[in-house]
């Protein structure tokens, strides 16, 4: 088990994260922890968001009300506590995204890889307050299309690689599996700049 140290939480600049996050988003990643690593796994986790003062408990979380952004917190004490790789959090980031309640009210969108660049932002603030997610970029003939994340505080690459999971899966249903990629082309991580993610097939 990884251990967390005052200086990891200094360094993530928590005061900086603005805006809410729907309960439900939170719950599904404490969710995957238990699928992953049964109940023990789920109460590392829980106790260690208790330490650093920030309680989290996975059945008292309501589905439908909205939490502070601390989501990046979340990621970052499941990934640091379960010593997860980079990849763990991609699979945590396609599994969520697989079972979401949200992705499925979207899926009647999920139709055409254009249909799903008009509605991205409208999904993405179903669950969270902040942050705007854009297509800078769409070349099918290229098969490339580039995502822009704005005015969104990621205070750690767990963040990062979760969504280029997420990102992955929401593709998936319109996009080819066999050569789908998705790669984070630059990050804001603590500098207030977008983050853009790239996805090709």
């Amino acid at each position: 088990m990884g251990k967390i140290t005052k200086e990891d939480i200094e360094k993530l600049q928590l005061e900086e994260v603005k805006g809410e996050v729907l309960g439900m988003a939170l719950k599904e990643d404490l969710r995957f922890v238990l699928e992953k690593e049964g109940l023990e796994g789920l109460k590392k986790v829980e106790n260690e968001m208790e330490k650093w003062g920030y309680p989290l408990k996975y059945k008292e979380i309501k589905d439908f009300q909205w939490y502070p952004e601390n989501r990046n917190l979340v990621l970052f004490v499941i990934q640091k506590t379960l010593d997860w790789s980079d990849e763990d959090m991609r699979e945590m980031g396609r599994w969520v995204a697989k079972i979401s309640f949200l992705a499925r009210l979207m899926m009647k969108y999920f139709v055409s890889l254009h249909r799903v660049a008009q509605e991205v932002n409208n999904y993405w603030r179903k669950a969270h307050t902040t942050g705007l997610l854009e297509v800078a970029k769409l070349d099918e003939k290229e098969h490339i299309l580039i995502l822009e994340l704005k005015h969104f505080n990621t205070i750690h690459p767990a963040h990062c690689r979760y969504l280029e999971g997420y990102f992955w899966q929401i593709a998936s249903y319109v996009l080819p599996k066999e050569s789908l990629r998705v790669k984070e082309l630059e990050c804001g991580l603590f500098a207030n700049k977008s983050h853009k993610f790239k996805i090709s097939w």
